[in-house]
């Protein structure tokens, strides 16, 4: 693995700590420029994107509603075979652009300030799991919608968090194995994810400084403006 490859995954880890989400999304077009082994990447991603998920999971685990993540978790079983069929009969660049523009307007309108009505969305969170479910069976983004959904519902930083990776882990859980089971596995993808062991410790331990420093209306900037870069690497 070289260094530039090193770094992309180091960033992937970066976002999925201190945002919850997006590792996916900030990894799998930097690979692609790089022509990274793409069966490797998609392992590896999963692979790391669980072992992210859990720690934070059980970190934060009083910030855990089990009520929350059991309906986003049944939203998602019958959103992602939805995705899948998507996937292999509809337009998938067409929905990734459109998912692009949703996230870069999102962004940029949080960003300038234009006031939007906020507090307690009257949206089901089952929908909102059917929702990520289709999108993550589509185009791998499930974590985008649960963060909007949060963001604008309000949801305290660590609570968002913590249900986010416990979502993701549950979710990741069965992607993982599932990968496994067809085949994703193999010596060179355990030797790379053994070798990015130091890296990801150290991205862990220099992001937890950063959200320990950091006030959550800065924060709710730097998720808007991560919001951005997602919805730009959606056109790739």
């Amino acid at each position: 693995m070289d260094i530039a490859v090193y770094a992309i995954f180091l960033l992937g880890a970066l976002a999925r700590y201190v945002f919850g989400f997006g590792e996916a999304l900030v990894t799998t077009p930097l690979l692609l420029l790089v022509s990274f082994n793409t069966n490797n990447a998609i392992a590896m991603i999963g692979i790391l994107g669980l072992a992210l998920a859990l720690p934070a999971a059980i970190k934060n685990y009083q910030a855990i509603d089990f009520h929350l993540i059991k309906h986003l978790v049944s939203g998602a079983i019958l959103g992602v075979p939805l995705g899948l069929i998507f996937l292999h009969y509809g337009n998938t660049y067409m929905l990734k652009v459109l998912m692009g523009i949703f996230l870069v307007l999102y962004g940029l309108i949080n960003l300038i300030g234009i006031r939007i009505v906020k507090g307690h969305l009257r949206i089901p969170t089952l929908l909102v799991g059917i929702v990520s479910g289709f999108l993550g069976g589509a185009i791998n983004t499930h974590g985008a919608p649960v963060a909007m959904f949060g963001q604008a519902a309000n949801w305290p930083d660590k609570y968002l968090r913590a249900n986010l990776q416990t979502y993701f882990g549950i979710v990741g859980l069965v992607i993982v194995f599932g990968q496994g089971a067809s085949g994703l596995w193999n010596m060179t993808v355990f030797k790379d994810l053994l070798f990015l062991v130091p890296g990801v410790v150290a991205v862990l331990i220099v992001s937890e400084i950063f959200l320990r420093r950091i006030n959550t209306a800065t924060l709710n900037k730097y998720l808007y403006g991560f919001f951005v870069i997602v919805g730009g690497l959606m056109f790739f």
